[in-house]
């Protein structure tokens, strides 16, 4: 997996920027707001994007993000039934995380609804499945899923921690691990489940 790029900018859109890194340059899809955060930044050398790879059968796509907190909104926003990558990144082009996060808490259809391409009906699938669940984590660049989602991996998240892995780092590890092979664990047995969570984290974590 790539965790970031880091490199010169060589071209900007509203929807990817290129990242030269050596002699590679890499095309990496980003949010309308990341666009203008990479725009504002007082030097274009040396940038570091955080990204998320997607794999499939007929392609590879980089995605990226300034923050982990971006990051983590965009893999939590695919769990969601008929949000897919691109639909995670125009919602992030339409909101900040702060409002996208406040409209979840509050159940308000409205504001979600203004974001292009979101209709009501998507707007109240996203308040279904994520609200009361994202807290923005300012001091650790990160957004917390509550709750019901690492709960029932207390005991998974020590025996990591007592391992000697940031507790936080712990976390987010697990959390991403659940978000990124959430189809094959509902398969699982709980025993197998814990299994392949604690070898896919260990990966994450080194």
């Amino acid at each position: 997996m790539i965790n970031a790029v880091i490199g010169n900018i060589v071209e900007l859109k509203d929807d990817k920027v290129i990242v030269r890194c050596g002699y590679v340059e890499y095309i990496v899809f980003i949010s309308a707001q990341t666009a203008a955060q990479i725009s504002n930044l007082p030097s274009k050398h040396d940038v570091r994007i955080i990204t998320y790879m997607q794999v499939r059968e007929d392609s590879m796509s980089l995605y990226g993000f300034l923050s982990e907190k971006e990051r983590d909104v965009f893999l939590q926003l695919q769990t969601v039934s008929g949000i897919a990558a691109k639909g995670a990144l125009k919602i992030l082009s339409g909101i900040t995380l702060a409002d996208l996060i406040k409209s979840l808490d509050e159940g308000n259809v409205k504001a979600l609804s203004k974001i292009p391409g979101i209709g009501s009906k998507t707007a109240g699938r996203l308040i279904l499945a994520l609200r009361g669940k994202l807290v923005l984590d300012e001091e650790n660049d990160a957004v917390i899923a509550k709750g019901s989602t690492l709960s029932p991996y207390k005991d998974l998240i020590n025996a990591l921690f007592e391992m000697g892995y940031d507790r936080n780092s712990c976390e987010k590890a697990i959390n991403k691990v659940i978000n990124d092979n959430h189809d094959a664990l509902i398969k699982m047995n709980e025993k197998e489940k814990e299994q392949t969570l604690f070898r896919l984290a260990m990966r994450e974590l080194n």
